[in-house]
């Protein structure tokens, strides 16, 4: 004897990104088949970047939607978490992209189908929405949401590297991503770094600066990268820098991050927690990333935590 459908308290919206790595028609027919009894109202589906956060203020304001599942990855989450910050309508990230930081950060399965069918039974059982933290920034006056991380410098300049050669990127993956890193640490030794400050206090000059608002930094396959053990905490945006023309500073980072955090304590790098705002200024320009999309270069970056997102996660 099956359970009876229950009848829903708030609608429910899903975006699907279809170009994501794991989305499938048959994947959009199974959160169909067990989240349409529970309340899901409508299916949208993007067609380009930037399309996810049209698509949740659409689903928010026209079709009331009060839970906004994505089906994608970290990128398609992010836009869907800018538009509902503040709304009251929670997020459940279904993880469909290719690392999934921020549904695995807060418990979803990685694997598709059981994340699906988890959703499910939480929303059967009157899983609560929580609030999280997410990031803000604005570059030369471009506003973007982040739910992960985002930086500016060398981690930046070797997402851009890695963009513009994706068939690298397939074959070697994270490896690939390593050396772009390195390379970059090189080329960055002829830079005169950015001025930080943060929460308004004296700036300081570093080559690169990342920052975080929640943890894990990042996964390499199912190991964890811990580079900013200081983020996740509500309201509050970790971050850690490093000093200029060190080229040794992303390898210790790197290292550190991965076997133990033992890097914070580096004389090349710097680290702690903002609750306000982190500045970042260039004498030129400097690259940006953001949840590991490559942005382009800029000359002025402010990064803000942002709190008001809800999330379902598991229990």
């Amino acid at each position: 004897m099956t359970d009876a459908p229950v009848a829903p308290d708030h609608p429910i919206a899903m975006l699907v990104n279809p170009a994501s790595t794991a989305a499938h028609p048959g994947l959009v027919e199974l959160a169909e088949r067990l989240l349409g009894p529970l309340g899901l109202t409508v299916v949208l589906t993007t067609q380009e970047r930037g399309h996810a956060a049209e698509l949740a203020q659409l689903a928010w304001e026209k079709h009331g939607a009060l839970t906004v599942v994505t089906m994608g990855g970290d990128g398609t989450a992010a836009e869907a978490a800018g538009a509902l910050v503040g709304t009251g309508a929670a997020l459940a990230p279904i993880p469909a992209g290719s690392t999934n930081v921020f549904a695995r950060t807060l418990g979803w399965p990685s694997d598709c189908v059981q994340a699906i069918e988890l959703l499910a039974r939480e929303i059967r059982a009157g899983r609560q929405a929580q609030p999280v933290t997410i990031g803000r920034l604005v570059a030369d006056g471009e506003e973007r949401f982040f739910i992960v991380n985002a930086s500016a410098g060398v981690e930046a300049a070797a997402a851009e590297t890695v963009e513009r050669h994706p068939r690298m990127k397939r074959y070697i993956g994270q490896a690939w991503f390593a050396g772009a890193v390195a390379v970059a640490a090189v080329r960055s030794r002829k830079s005169s770094g950015v001025q930080v400050s943060i929460d308004g206090g004296t700036p300081f000059r570093m080559s690169s600066l990342s920052v975080a608002c929640t943890r894990p930094y990042a996964y390499f396959g199912k190991r964890a990268f811990d580079l900013i053990p200081d983020a996740g905490r509500e309201g509050m945006l970790g971050w850690v820098g490093t000093a200029t023309h060190s080229v040794a500073g992303p390898a210790i980072a790197a290292t550190g991050a991965l076997t133990g955090a033992w890097h914070l304590d580096s004389a090349r790098l710097a680290h702690g927690v903002s609750s306000a705002r982190i500045t970042v200024e260039a004498e030129g320009s400097v690259a940006l990333q953001a949840d590991g999309e490559p942005l382009g270069e800029f000359h002025d970056v402010t990064f803000e935590p942002a709190p008001g997102l809800l999330v379902l996660r598991p229990a």
